[in-house]
C-alpha cells in the first residue's frame, strides 16, 4: 500500500513572519535592534516634485505622514516626535494617508491634541486606510465602521476626505486635493470625487490625490490627478532585498517606496511612522517632505 504523501503546511503570513522577529528574529542581536531601536529611530526624507508632472506653485512644502498605528507596539510619543519633526520642515500643506490606529481606538482626546498641531500650521487633509475602517463597534457599513477615526480627524482640525475633492490656496496659487475611500474595506471609489479623463489635456490646477494603498492607483487611472500620496506598505518593514517586496501588503510589488512616475503621473508611497509588532530593520519610520521644484 503506497503511504500517502504529505501535505504542505500552510504558507506563512506576513503578520506571522513579523511576529516571529519580535520575539525571536534572525538572531538576538538583530530581533533587539528590529524590535526596540530602529521602530523609534525617524528619518526624514525630502522629495522633489517636478513641476512639470505636478504644476503646484514653485516652493510648495508637502508634508506626508502615514501609518501611524497608534496601538500597543507604537506609542503617542512617537507619534508626537513625528509630528514635531515634520513641522520643523516648515510645510505649506499636510496629507495624513490612513491607518492612524491599531486595534481600538484608545486616548482620543490626547491623540487629537498631538494630531491638532498639524492643522495649526498649514491646511490639513486626510484619508482613511483599512485599520481605521475596523476599529468602531457597530454593524459593517461605511459610516458604522469608520465613525471613530472620523471624528478623531475631526477633532484634530484635519479635513477627512471619503471621496471627496477640495480646492484650497496655498503658496500665493490654488490647487486641489482628493482623498479616497480605502481600497480593501470596500470604500474606494473614485468615480464620486474625479474627472474622468477625455484626450490628452489636464485640469487647469494641479490635483494632489490621496489614497492609502497604492493598489488601488489602476482604478484611479481614468481619471485626472497628477500626484497620488500612498502609504500602507510600511516599505515592507524589513529592508531586505526580496524579504521586503513579500512582506509589502500590496499586488504591485515593483513599487513600495518613494517617488515614481507611472503612465505620466507621480505617486509617492511613504514608509511610515508605525508598523505591525513595532518591528523594522533596515527600514526606518519615515516623515516625508515633498518639495515642487
Amino acid at each position: 500500500m503506497a503511504v500517502p504523501s504529505a501535505k504542505p503546511g500552510p504558507r506563512p503570513t506576513r503578520r506571522a513572519f513579523l511576529g516571529l522577529l519580535a520575539v525571536g528574529g534572525a538572531g538576538l542581536a538583530s530581533a533587539t535592534y528590529a524590535r526596540y531601536l530602529e521602530p523609534d529611530w525617524l528619518d526624514v526624507a525630502e522629495v522633489t516634485l517636478d513641476p512639470l508632472r505636478f504644476p503646484a506653485p514653485r516652493g510648495l512644502r508637502i508634508l506626508h505622514l502615514s501609518d501611524l498605528h497608534f496601538g500597543p507596539h507604537v506609542p503617542l510619543a512617537l507619534i508626537e516626535r513625528a509630528v514635531t519633526l515634520g513641522l520643523a520642515q516648515r510645510p505649506d500643506l499636510i496629507a495624513l494617508t490612513g491607518d492612524f490606529v491599531t486595534g481600538r481606538l484608545r486616548e482620543t482626546a490626547a491623540y487629537a491634541a498631538v494630531l491638532r498641531r498639524l492643522a495649526a500650521v498649514a491646511p490639513t487633509f486626510a484619508c482613511l486606510g483599512n485599520h481605521d475602517a475596523i476599529v468602531a463597534a457597530g454593524p459593517v457599513g461605511e459610516v458604522a465602521r469608520t465613525a471613530a477615526v472620523v471624528r478623531l480627524l475631526r477633532e484634530a482640525r484635519a479635513d477627512v476626505l471619503i471621496n471627496e475633492t477640495r480646492e484650497v490656496a496655498v503658496r500665493g496659487g490654488r490647487i486641489r486635493v482628493s482623498g479616497l475611500g480605502d481600497l480593501w474595506t470596500g470604500q474606494n471609489h473614485p468615480a464620486r470625487c474625479l474627472t474622468p479623463t477625455r484626450g490628452p489635456g489636464r485640469e487647469p490646477l494641479a490635483h494632489m490625490l490621496l489614497n492609502h494603498n497604492p493598489d488601488a492607483r489602476l482604478a484611479a487611472m481614468p481619471y485626472h490627478w497628477d500626484l497620488m500620496l500612498c502609504g500602507h506598505t510600511h516599505g515592507g518593514q524589513l529592508g531586505v532585498p526580496g524579504v521586503a517586496e513579500w512582506l509589502a501588503p500590496v499586488s504591485d510589488k515593483s513599487h513600495i517606496e518613494g517617488l515614481r512616475e507611472r503612465s505620466g503621473r507621480l505617486i509617492h508611497i511613504t514608509r511610515g511612522v508605525g508598523s505591525l509588532y513595532g518591528v523594522r530593520l533596515f527600514c526606518r519610520p519615515q516623515v516625508s517632505l515633498l518639495v515642487v521644484g
